[in-house]
C-alpha cells in the first residue's frame, strides 16, 4: 500500500503544471480486511491512506461491512477520517454509533485514511469478516457560484464548476458598479468552494448616482419652462398623498427623500396608506400607471409646523415596500459628500411636477418641468425675507439649515407642487442633492426666492434613519 500512496503523489507532481483533470490516469483501486472473506484475527491495527492530486476528492464506497459489535467502539471498529477529521465510525451492525449499514463516504480533500482495529478481548476465533471497499477519485467540484443581485458571473475557463475554474463577477453598469470598479475573479478551490484572494464572500453591486444616461444641453424656467427629457432626471419622483401632489428624489433602492412637510398633517405623520410615490416618467399619464407604496415614513423628529410658519427641518424619508432595480428611468441621486460646500452663484438644477405657467395662468403640469437657478448668498437671502416681513404677516424664519436659490429678477423658480423636490448640483460628473424645495412667496416674482433645506447639515440623521429602519 505504501507504494501505491508513493504513486499518487507522483502523479500529482507531474501533473501541477496544467489542469486538464479529465485527461488525469485514474485513481482508484479496493481495500479489504486482512484475510477477507475469511473472518479476521484478534489484536490488530491496520491503517490504510490513499491520496490524489490537488483538485480531486476522494470516494470510499464500504460495499461490505461486518465488524463485532463494540459498545462504545472502543474494541472492534473501522474509522475512515480526513486528516484528523473523523467521516465515518463504525463499529458492529448492532452499535453503530454514526454511521449504520454500508455506505459512500466523500472525504473533503484529497486523501481519505482508513483504521481497522480489532481488539484481543476474546482468545476464541469469531466470525465476522470484517470490511470490504472501493475507493476512486473524483474531480472536485464547487457547485455554481452565487448569483450575484443586479450583476452577472462569466465563466473564464471550459471547467465549469470543477477544480480549477475561473468565474469573473461583474455589474450591470452603468446603473450597478461594483467597490473599486474592478470586476471580481473567483477560483474553485480545493476545498470545494470559489474564493477570491482567499474569501469566499461574493462583492455587492452598488447603485450608481446622480449620473443620468442623458444630459440636459439647455436650461429653462419651470415657470412656463422646459419640459425634462426622458432620462434625465431619473431622481425626480412624484409624490400623492391624501390627494395633494408634491416632489422628492430618490436616494436607495427603498428610500425617497422629501419634505417634513408633505408627510405631516395636523402635526403627525400621515398614514402609509395615504403614499402614493411615483417614478420612470417625465409624462405624467405614464407616469400615474405605476405606483410604488410606502412601507414607514420619518419625519425629521425636530419638525414642528403646524400653522406652516417653522419650516426649520424640513426633511422627511420614506421608505417604499419593494427595492427598485435601477435603469435609465430610475437612478438614485447622491448624497453630499463630508464637508460640501453651496459657493454663492453654484448653477443648481431644480426640478418638478408642480405649479407652471400658461398664457398668464398658473396650472398643474403634465411633464415634468426643470429650471436652472444659482446658490443665493445667505445676507442677501436674509434680506429679501426681510424684506417680505414688512409686506406680509407670518414670514417663516430663515435659519442655517436653509439657503435660497434664484435671481433677483425673478421668472425662474419652483412653485407648488414642487415641494419635496431636488436641488441637484453637479461636481465630478455626479449631481447631488443639495437641496430640497422647502417654501417660499410669489412663485418667481421679483426680489424673492426659493428657499431649500439645506441637505448636508442632515447626512448623519440620513445614514442612522436608514441603517436602523
Amino acid at each position: 500500500m505504501g507504494w501505491t500512496y508513493c504513486v499518487i503523489w507522483f502523479l500529482c507532481l507531474s501533473a501541477s503544471e496544467c489542469l486538464l483533470l479529465p485527461n488525469e490516469p485514474e485513481i482508484s483501486g479496493e481495500i479489504q480486511s486482512p484475510q477477507y472473506p475469511l473472518p479476521y484475527l484478534p489484536n490488530q491495527l491496520r491503517m490504510w491512506t490513499f491520496g490524489s492530486p490537488e483538485g480531486y476528492q476522494m470516494q470510499l464506497s464500504i460495499t461490505h461491512l461486518d465488524i463485532k459489535a463494540s459498545p462504545g467502539c472502543n474494541q472492534d471498529s473501522l474509522m475512515v477520517l480526513y486528516k484528523e477529521k473523523v467521516l465515518g465510525k463504525f463499529c458492529g451492525q448492532e452499535n453503530s454509533t454514526d454511521h449504520p449499514g454500508t455506505e459512500t463516504i466523500f472525504s473533503p480533500g484529497n486523501e481519505v485514511t482508513l483504521i481497522f482495529r480489532a481488539s484481543d478481548s476474546s482468545p476464541q476465533l469469531q466470525q465476522h469478516i470484517g470490511f470490504s471497499a472501493t475507493y476512486k477519485a473524483i474531480v472536485i467540484d464547487c457547485g455554481e457560484p452565487e448569483p450575484l443581485l443586479n450583476g452577472g458571473v462569466t465563466f473564464l475557463s471550459d471547467f465549469q464548476n470543477r477544480y480549477g475554474s475561473v468565474v469573473q463577477y461583474h455589474c450591470n453598469e452603468p446603473f450597478y458598479s461594483l467597490p473599486g470598479g474592478a470586476n471580481v475573479s473567483f477560483t474553485c478551490e480545493a476545498d470545494r468552494k470559489w474564493r477570491s484572494n482567499h474569501s469566499d464572500v461574493i462583492p455587492t453591486c452598488l447603485p450608481v448616482c446622480g449620473k443620468p444616461t442623458k444630459l440636459i444641453s439647455t436650461y429653462e424656467r419651470i415657470m412656463g419652462g422646459s419640459d425634462a427629457p426622458d432620462d434625465t432626471i431619473p431622481w425626480q419622483v412624484m409624490l400623492s398623498i391624501d390627494g395633494g401632489r408634491g416632489g422628492g428624489m430618490v436616494i436607495g433602492d427603498r428610500w425617497i427623500m422629501t419634505t417634513a412637510t408633505n408627510v405631516m398633517h395636523d402635526g403627525n405623520p400621515v398614514s402609509n396608506e395615504t403614499v402614493r410615490v411615483y417614478m420612470g416618467h417625465t409624462n405624467l399619464n405614464a407616469l400615474m400607471n405605476s405606483p410604488v407604496y410606502a412601507a414607514s415614513i420619518h419625519p425629521h423628529p425636530e419638525y414642528n409646523n403646524p400653522n406652516h410658519v417653522d419650516y426649520n427641518h424640513d426633511i422627511a424619508l420614506i421608505k417604499i415596500q419593494d427595492p427598485i432595480t435601477f435603469n435609465s428611468s430610475v437612478m438614485p441621486i447622491c448624497l453630499p459628500a463630508e464637508g460640501a460646500t453651496y459657493f454663492t452663484g453654484t448653477m443648481g438644477l431644480v426640478s418638478g411636477f408642480g405649479i407652471t405657467e400658461t398664457d398668464k395662468r398658473r396650472i398643474l403640469t403634465n411633464k415634468m418641468k426643470y429650471v436652472q437657478v444659482p446658490v443665493v448668498e445667505q445676507l442677501a437671502c436674509s434680506d429679501s425675507i426681510t424684506e417680505l416681513k414688512k409686506k406680509r404677516d407670518y414670514v417663516p424664519v430663515l435659519t442655517n439649515n436653509m439657503f435660497c436659490a434664484g435671481v433677483p429678477e425673478g421668472g425662474k423658480d419652483s412653485c407648488q407642487g414642487d415641494s419635496g423636490g431636488p436641488y441637484a448640483l453637479r461636481d465630478d460628473g455626479r449631481f447631488w442633492a443639495a437641496g430640497i424645495v422647502s417654501w417660499g412667496f410669489d412663485c418667481g416674482q421679483r426680489g424673492t426666492y426659493g428657499v431649500y433645506t439645506r441637505v448636508t447639515n442632515y447626512i448623519d440623521w440620513i445614514n442612522k434613519t436608514m441603517q436602523e429602519n
